[in-house]
């Protein structure tokens, strides 16, 4: 389903995510103010004010950090020219990149102007925000590229986070295979209570939710972007069988496999 929105959001105590989620578009995170700690797929990071996230459609992610506020433009590829998605990959592939002092004022700009049309009830509501969306990724697109410096940038800097992040790579990379606890604690030197209580701590899930959300969102993938049948998404993405695919992915998602195939 094509789906675009500018949204604005803002807190002025401490805030995080409760887990890890992903969806079916671009999020492009404009922080205004504030800082905020990211994690996306396989990266923990600090973002700064003034900087833009790219997080790509199904990356599992999740912020967290003090009072901040941003603007978010969720926009599915669809809507956008090749060239537009090739951009906005290029830039998803650095951590986050500062916004250019020359164009920033007309971006923040663009952006306000998207938030009040967003909340507004005009019926060409949908194509200005399109075009409203297509003119800051041109403008970014003009500037060069700069990712901010990595210097300082940690995610609740410790040995702890480190270690977890190892483990979530781990499972990112292995998601479609059977992997259990033993295994995960056997890979790692760790003992079962120890990795599900660290585990816990840093990503705000357990250890097999987190996993079975990646299966989930690796088959939504597929089930959109491929011709694969049903058995073999089950099995691309880490599912025993076809059957408990199914019932694990209405479940999460409120329709089958084949439905959620159809309505995309």
């Amino acid at each position: 389903m094509e789906f675009i929105e500018i949204e604005e959001g803002e807190r002025k105590i401490s805030h995080e995510m409760n887990k890890p989620h992903s969806h079916e578009h671009y999020e492009l995170y404009f922080l205004l103010n504030g800082e905020r700690e990211f994690f996306i797929d396989n990266k923990m990071f600090v973002v700064p004010e003034k900087s833009l996230v790219v997080v790509p459609p199904y990356s599992m992610h999740k912020t967290a950090g003090g009072p901040y506020k941003r603007i978010n433009v969720n926009v599915s590829p669809q809507l956008l020219s090749q060239a537009e998605n090739e951009f906005l990959k290029n830039v998803s592939g650095h951590p986050a990149i500062e916004i250019d002092e020359e164009y920033a004022e007309t971006i923040i700009r663009i952006l306000k102007t998207g938030t009040e049309i967003q909340t507004g009830s005009r019926p060409d509501k949908r194509e200005l925000l399109i075009s409203l969306t297509r003119t800051v990724i041109l403008l970014l697109s003009r500037q060069a590229i700069k990712p901010v410096a990595l210097a300082g940038m940690t995610f609740k800097q410790n040995e702890v986070s480190t270690d977890i992040l190892k483990i979530v790579y781990y499972i990112n990379t292995n998601y479609n295979r059977n992997i259990t606890l033993r295994e995960i604690c056997g890979e790692f030197y760790i003992s079962k209570v120890t990795l599900c209580k660290q585990f816990k701590n840093v990503m705000h899930c357990s250890v097999m939710k987190y996993v079975s959300g990646l299966r989930i969102n690796k088959a939504k993938e597929l089930l959109i972007y491929s011709d694969y049948s049903i058995e073999e998404v089950a099995n691309l993405s880490g599912f025993s069988s076809a059957n408990y695919f199914g019932l694990a992915f209405k479940k999460e998602t409120g329709m089958s496999p084949l439905n959620y195939k159809k309505t995309k």
